[in-house]
């Protein structure tokens, strides 16, 4: 028995004897009672004196007890009900006796007061919850402990309940169901992933966008370690952060995780801690967004930037290219016109040997000539191919900052030449960890801007320098203009997306805001200093990379390697011409333009030592060819070399990268050409 219903059940007795008592004195059937303490007799005016008393101290009881208490007779109609009980309700005490259970108890309660009534008259003590109405027709809460009222003979005369005012618990008990249920449903329906982890990383809670996100249940991820659904280098970096949440950290960081279909997930994730009541770490909590498509269409903006960027130098990269071209359009002219005469009748009076020497000497310079030049265009169109790399092939790595910011000053040089004095102060730094693409993207906008801020038509006063040096881990990249400098009150805004300064159709503004971005992807810096009237340098600040690019030149092939067959394939005929030029003498070739036909020629039984073999060609392409001739003689497909003007679509990009293949860049270089072959017949 709990100590409430003892202390009902010995009030009960009490109150039950007192009215034992007294019934027995007014009625004479005694004339003293017994003093308890004593054991001497009382006599009658003293004994109702004592019993008065007796009944004063419980009325005081009664009456304020904070419990509401309440009797009914054995037909459940109020006997009594102290001033607690009746305030509760709206009556005065009085109003209350004389009123059946059933019209205090809500309807819906009639049920389970009857059967507490019944256990009553069985002599067993309840406790529960009921719906009590108040005199104004609200509802009131209750808390009721219940005992049976016996007489002396044992028989159910009634019940004694203490009752207790649950309305505003209750309540606070309907507001935290109700936050609960909130909660609850943002939780389900937000657009991010939730995940709650125990000590060990083991998954308590995953709510159902995370394991809609990876194509899951959230009860199949629950008990399994966090890491299960991450990629190898995601689980590198979910370890890191449980170690920092450990120590009462929250963070943020972009991620990788697994869909079931082993596509990879994208994601940033923005964990905290999780506390027990005495502060003691028990897991950590994780707000997960998928990024994947944001990601996607960034790296898109990007491309289409710098896309934009070599668009704008347009007119200048042609003249780039028309000026070494015409020079070895002039070059091979005169050289056409030199061996011309070689039969003509003006030189009839050489000897042989003295036709050489002339042909000779008047040859090699235009032909130098004509070869530097088309080395410049060769490095014009490199420098295109680097630019127009997509964002599958951006991948990061060791990159050497000189040769990039070269290929973007030839890029720019067009805008430079005509405004300012180009100065070069390279110092000797290190690799740096980033992108090719990408950060030749972001010295080409430096550049160019600094170039527009300058007026054109006064190049010898003013001056674009280009400064590299190492501080600490970090290479430290400046470009630096004498034009006008930015104003204070807008220096702070040229890195806000569509922020410019220039006139309409001159710049977006995304310019600086998608490079500021791309340096701090790369974990650098891009800030900016500028006084007006004094110029503006742009100061990019990037980490060393750990593991630096080593440079190892082809080791040189001994002459006289043995002669084998070759097989050409592509459908240019000035490049089977020049192929079979730099190789005839020295191998047996057989060349065709058409895929087919080598197709065939291997299906017949021809045996090749080596296929040099274009990449995109009409009607049969060169990974087509690879794959028929895979099947028909897996050797021969091993020894294909791919000769290439660019992988420009994702299915050649993927076919060069998922197997790698050998290939040769076009324009090519005979002395590397004839290496390359001399490896594979050894």
């Amino acid at each position: 028995m709990t100590p409430l219903l003892a202390k009902n059940a010995a009030l009960t007795q009490r109150l039950a004897e007192a009215e034992a008592t007294i019934e027995a004195l007014i009625s004479g059937q005694v004339d003293a009672v017994v003093d308890g303490r004593s054991k001497a007799p009382v006599l009658l005016s003293k004994a109702q004196d004592a019993l008065r008393a007796s009944e004063e101290r419980y009325r005081q009881i009664v009456e304020t007890a904070n419990e509401g208490i309440w009797t009914i007779d054995a037909n459940s109609i109020t006997t009594f009900m102290n001033r607690r009980m009746a305030s509760m309700l709206g009556y005065s005490p009085e109003e209350v006796i004389g009123m059946p259970l059933h019209s205090i108890v809500s309807k819906a309660e009639h049920p389970k007061a009857a059967s507490n009534i019944e256990s009553g008259r069985l002599g067993r003590s309840e406790k529960s919850e009921s719906v009590l109405i108040r005199k104004d027709g609200t509802e009131l809460w209750v808390s009721v402990s219940s005992v049976p009222r016996l007489n002396s003979a044992g028989e159910y005369v009634g019940a004694l309940a203490m009752i207790t005012d649950r309305t505003e618990h209750r309540a606070a008990e309907d507001a935290l169901r109700q936050s609960e249920e909130q909660y609850r449903q943002i939780v389900e329906t937000t657009i991010d992933g939730i995940i709650t982890v125990d000590r060990n990383g083991q998954i308590l809670f995953a709510n159902t966008r995370l394991a809609e996100m990876l194509g899951y249940q959230p009860q199949e991820m629950v008990g399994r370690p966090a890491t299960n659904f991450m990629t190898p280098a995601g689980q590198a970096i979910a370890k890191a952060a449980f170690k920092r949440r450990e120590a009462g950290l929250t963070d943020s960081n972009d991620s990788t995780f697994l869909h079931r279909n082993g596509s990879e997930v994208t994601v940033h994730v923005a964990g905290t801690p999780v506390l027990d009541a005495k502060g003691i770490h028990t897991g950590s909590m994780a707000v997960v967004r998928d990024v994947t498509e944001r990601r996607r269409m960034q790296a898109q903006l990007m491309v289409s930037d710098r896309m934009a960027s070599v668009g704008t130098l347009a007119a200048g990269v042609a003249h780039e290219i028309n000026n070494p071209l015409a020079a070895v359009m002039a070059n091979l002219d005169y050289i056409a016109e030199i061996v011309g005469q070689l039969g003509g009748s003006n030189r009839s009076d050489m000897s042989p040997a003295m036709r050489e020497t002339w042909a000779r000497d008047g040859i090699k310079a235009p032909l130098d000539d004509a070869r530097e030049a088309a080395e410049r265009v060769r490095f014009i169109v490199r420098d295109l191919k680097m630019f127009s790399r997509s964002p599958t092939e951006e991948l990061k790595g060791p990159v050497n900052v000189k040769a990039v910011m070269e290929s973007s000053l030839r890029m720019a040089w067009n805008e430079v030449r005509h405004r300012a004095r180009l100065v070069k102060n390279y110092g000797n730094v290190p690799d740096v960890d980033a992108n090719e693409a990408r950060l030749g993207q972001v010295f080409l906008n430096l550049i160019v801007n600094a170039a527009q801020a300058i007026p054109e038509g006064n190049a010898e006063n003013n001056e674009i320098r280009v400064t590299t040096q190492l501080e600490g881990k970090r290479v430290v990249i400046e470009v630096a203009d004498t034009g006008p400098g930015i104003p204070p009150e807008i220096i702070n805004r040229v890195f806000d997306a569509f922020f410019t300064t220039k006139g309409v159709g001159v710049g977006t503004g995304l310019g600086l805001a998608i490079c500021h971005r791309i340096v701090m992807d790369i974990g650098g810096e891009l800030t900016v200093r500028s006084e007006v009237g004094a110029g503006t340098t742009f100061r990019v600040s990037l980490p060393e990379a750990v593991t630096e690019a080593v440079s190892v030149a082809p080791a040189a092939i001994a002459g006289g390697g043995r002669r084998g067959r070759i097989l050409i394939v592509d459908d240019e005929e000035m490049i089977i011409r020049s192929l079979t030029r730099i190789l005839a003498k020295e191998h047996d070739v057989v060349a065709t333009v058409d895929a087919r036909k080598a197709l065939a020629l291997c299906a017949s039984g021809e045996k090749f030592d080596l296929i040099l073999c274009d990449l995109m060609m009409p009607v049969m392409t060169g990974m087509d060819l690879h794959s028929e001739i895979s099947l028909l003689s897996p050797e021969q497909a091993n020894a294909m070399i791919f000769v290439t003007g660019g992988a420009f679509t994702e299915k050649t990009r993927s076919f060069l990268s998922d197997v790698p293949k050998e290939h040769i860049e076009k324009p090519f270089n005979a002395a590397n050409l004839r290496a390359i072959v001399q490896r594979y017949l050894r």
